[in-house]
């Protein structure tokens, strides 16, 4: 009999401890000012209009020099992520080597044609001149692409 006395003084003390006070005369479910959520709907057009002329300006800059998104495309479909990293030498040389080694995409564009000399590890040549055969069917266009992608890991 005590104990249940005890137990039920300890869940009315618990429902009792635990119960919020309120606030008299304020809802705190109020809507926000509807100032404030003009000012943020401008600053994400603001913000959105921002993105979209990086956009634009980043496409410009690339025209005619290749597109690096669809080289990336290129550089995964050919296989060359297996030797080939962005910043650490593995089997072949990194990324940001080859970008610091060919300073333009019509440079690169020459080696991939087989056009130039290798300039990065030109001893492990014979390793990457039957790799490079795999280039030979992209058009001009896809082999600027490809290069851009490359020179942008500088």
């Amino acid at each position: 009999m005590k104990l249940k006395y005890i137990l039920f003084g300890g869940l009315i003390l618990g429902l009792f401890a635990c119960e919020q006070p309120k606030d008299k005369g304020e809802d705190k479910t109020e809507a926000p000012k509807t100032e404030e959520v003009k000012k943020e709907q401008n600053q994400q057009t603001k913000k959105g209009a921002t993105e979209t002329k990086q956009e634009e300006t980043k496409t410009v800059a690339h025209a005619g020099k290749g597109n690096p998104d669809k080289g990336k495309a290129i550089f995964n479909s050919k296989g060359c992520a297996s030797c080939h990293q962005p910043a650490v030498d593995t089997v072949g040389p990194s990324l940001k080597k080859i970008s610091q080694a060919y300073g333009s995409v019509d440079e690169l564009v020459k080696y991939f044609k087989g056009e130039a000399k290798p300039r990065v590890w030109p001893d492990k040549a014979a390793i990457m001149n039957p790799q490079l055969m795999q280039l030979k069917g992209l058009s001009e266009g896809e082999l600027k692409d490809l290069a851009s992608f490359i020179l942008s890991h500088k």
